[in-house]
């Protein structure tokens, strides 16, 4: 998907797919065609064409434009009008990327509108008798509430007939006709009403099921739940027939023992009790809201329906559920979460012309409350990390086309690895659009690395969006990949729905239980209307019971003298980025890959060489993978290296010591306010890190020899790189 509305939750997460070129002397020009079907004879098509330089064409009927320059283009179609009859475009709008030869395709067709039937009273069992018929002789039978889709404008008539519930009995519709209007582009309503016959005796009742969700659960309840998160508890009651019954349910709560800790009486929601399972409505089930506090290992639910007899039943021994006593539910610990927010300060000179993204102490929590909602965490803890200035040539796109989201993702892991930090950091960037790239990611796999895994995401700050992309990005890190909704890379082979929905019906328990549909698109595809399917859910529950990496395998390597190496291959081209020496625990790849890394010291020996596979970032559009390793190495070791070299699928990337001397002068001064400028001997240190003396928090990688960054401290730590040595010295930040 290319574009959004403007940002409300639920949210369409927009993550664009860029094609790259490499090398070379620069494509050269290329060809469009557009091949434009449906129009009838004597018409015009009304379509645009825009690109690069400029680029701004029509288009009537199919065309072909030569010579173009290379670049993506947008093919934007409008509805036209042959008659009576309006003719509308699909797609209405697409780009499409020349390189060579392209192509583009646009039909037309009548356009048409929907009408909803609604049908009620029925209870859920029976189906109802009703038929639609309209132009062109156009009939559809229909048996319960749905939206017909497609259809071509004009008066429809909707005939309800009387039907036969289970157990013999009439129930009589209403209205018998009915006349309805669809029109183009919208959609009609009808609603027919069955009145269900009385009990007569002859009703019996009993519990079909019953499952506690936390957010997303399975019609056999079979999800695990979380350890001290609320709950929603769903009873499934039915009746043998149609029927105005409304008992009540008892529901027994335990923990741990034979006698209950609590008992509560269930209402009936409705005037009537279903005569099938159905979770499509909260009013189809007796329903409870569970405080967190009850869930705990051992904990068990028993229910019953009509615990009084209020209700004459032909059988009355049925009523218990489970028939052998209680329920115990599967409860899970789940570790707290811990994110850093690093807000991100961007390309702007001035400093004041900087662009901060806006995260605070204060509305920190609003990046996670959907998060917390929708992924099985309990809590988690979340700090604001001070501001990280990036000096990054390429300001953020909303097509990505610079990749400055993974460059910038690249210093944020690079920040974290020298924090030497377990926490998920988690960038929040200012951007200039409200339609684009809203975030990227890691994506962690088992194993992966060493004292690291995926844990960084960046994502924008608009609110509340922002959240939802947080509740995205984060899956990433968490070991989701894609689900097949709105066209994104990187999809899940073994996501279960083919169209990418959640397939199960969920509830958002707070702070107002509200259900979900199983038509709804999961968190981790790029479609509207978002929630979270049980597959998701329980691999990111599996994921957090036993993270990549270990939180023990990082707590347990000791703090020591490292070279932090870093860089990213997009597009196939290999970047290294300048190396530093800093005192962190060690950060290297558990397992080989297809890309090695070695550096040689002054006298040619190997100092170390490692086999990797790179962090893929996902939802960055195009092709890039980002890198970050703390290789152990002592000062004396460190000081005697002169190259790094990263290899892989027949490409390269050198770096050698810089030999151009010292950084023979250092100004560092404060411009006003928050603001400090840095000047330094770039050519001989391509690069800087910059750290705060006390809390040796990274404020900025910067390059260029002449930058302003911010912080209100008056002692730093500069970390200069020569590309390959590093070394340290303490400044005090002057007037």
């Amino acid at each position: 998907m290319r574009r959004l509305p403007a940002y409300l939750r639920p949210l369409w997460l927009v993550l664009i797919v860029v094609l790259g070129c490499d090398g070379g002397n620069g494509p050269s020009a290329g060809n469009l065609t557009v091949t434009v079907l449906g129009v009838p004879a004597g018409s015009s098509a009304a379509i645009t064409v825009t690109g690069p330089g400029g680029f701004s064409q029509p288009v009537t009927a199919t065309q072909t434009f030569t010579q173009v320059t290379p670049g993506t283009y947008t093919v934007a179609a409008s509805s036209i009008t042959v008659g009576a009859s309006e003719y509308a475009p699909s797609p209405p709008n697409q780009t499409v990327t020349v390189n060579g030869s392209a192509n583009a395709s646009v039909r037309y067709a009548p356009a048409t509108g929907n009408l909803a039937i609604t049908v009620s009273g029925l209870g859920t069992a029976s189906s109802a008798a009703v038929t639609v018929t309209g132009p062109n002789s156009y009939t559809q039978a229909v048996t319960a509430s749905t939206t017909i889709l497609g259809l071509t404008p004009g008066s429809y008539t909707v005939t309800a007939r009387d039907t036969t519930a289970t157990g013999g009995t009439s129930e009589t519709a209403s209205p018998n006709v009915q006349v309805v209007s669809v029109q183009a582009r919208q959609t009609a309503s009808a609603n027919v009403t069955y009145t269900p016959p009385p009990n007569g005796g002859s009703v019996n009742l009993r519990i079909a099921g019953m499952y506690l969700t936390q957010s997303a659960q399975n019609s056999a309840g079979s999800v695990p739940l979380v350890k001290g998160r609320n709950g929603y508890l769903r009873v499934f009651v039915v009746a043998n027939n149609a029927n105005t019954a409304a008992p009540a349910v008892r529901v027994r709560f335990f923990n741990g023992g034979a006698l209950p800790f609590d008992s509560t009486l269930i209402l009936s929601p409705g005037l009537a009790t279903p005569t099938v399972v159905d979770e499509s409505s909260l009013s189809y089930s007796w329903n409870f809201p569970v405080p967190g506090s009850w869930i705990l290992p051992g904990f068990a639910i028993s229910a019953e329906v009509d615990p009084a007899n209020a209700v004459a039943e032909t059988i009355e021994t049925d009523n218990v559920f489970p028939a052998a006593g209680t329920e115990l539910m599967d409860v899970r610990v789940v570790p707290a979460i811990d994110v850093v927010f690093v807000p991100i300060l961007q390309k702007g000179i001035p400093l004041n012309r900087r662009v901060r993204g806006n995260v605070t102490a204060a509305n920190k929590d609003q990046y996670l409350q959907l998060t917390q909602r929708m992924h099985p965490i309990e809590s988690y803890n979340a700090t604001v990390h001070a501001d990280y200035t990036t000096f990054t040539l390429d300001t953020l796109q909303a097509d990505n086309g610079n990749g400055a989201w993974g460059t910038i993702l690249g210093e944020l892991d690079a920040v974290r690895v020298t924090e030497h930090s377990p926490k998920y950091y988690y960038g929040v960037v200012k951007v200039s659009y409200t339609s684009g790239v809203a975030g990227v990611a890691y994506v962690s796999v088992s194993g992966n690395t060493v004292g690291s895994g995926a844990r960084a995401a960046l994502g924008w700050d608009w609110l509340p969006s922002g959240g939802t992309v947080a509740a995205h990005e984060l899956g990433h890190n968490w070991g989701r990949n894609h689900a097949p909704c709105g066209g994104p890379a990187g999809i899940d082979p073994q996501y279960p729905h083919s169209d990418g929905s959640t397939g199960t019906y969920g509830v958002d328990v707070s702070p107002t239980p509200t259900l979900e549909p199983a038509t709804d698109s999961d968190i981790m595809g790029y479609c509207a209307n978002k929630w979270i399917s049980d597959y998701t859910y329980n691999g990111v529950l599996t994921y957090l019971l036993n993270p990549s990496p270990p939180q023990t395998a990082v707590v347990s390597q000791s703090v020591q003298p490292c070279l932090l190496v870093w860089g990213h291959i997009r597009n196939g081209e290999i970047v290294l980025e300048p190396a530093f020496q800093v005192n962190t625990r060690p950060s290297l790849p558990a397992q080989p890959g297809p890309y090695s890394l070695e550096a040689r010291s002054d006298d040619g020996s190997s100092a170390f060489a490692l086999s990797f596979a790179p962090n893929e970032v996902a939802d960055a559009g195009g092709s890039q993978q980002n890198f970050a390793f703390a290789v152990p190495m002592p000062a004396s070791k460190a000081a005697r290296l002169s190259s790094l070299r990263v290899t892989g699928r027949g490409r390269e990337a050198l770096t050698l010591a810089s030999s151009a001397g010292a950084a023979d002068s250092v100004a560092v001064r404060r411009v006003g306010g928050n603001h400090v400028s840095l000047r330094w001997n770039a050519t001989a240190q391509p690069m800087v890190m910059v750290r705060d003396a006390v809390t040796g928090q990274v404020l900025s990688l910067a390059r260029g020899g002449d930058v302003e960054f911010s912080t209100s401290q008056s002692q730093l730590d500069l970390v200069f790189s020569n590309g390959v040595r590093s070394h340290l010295k303490r400044v005090q930040v002057t007037r």
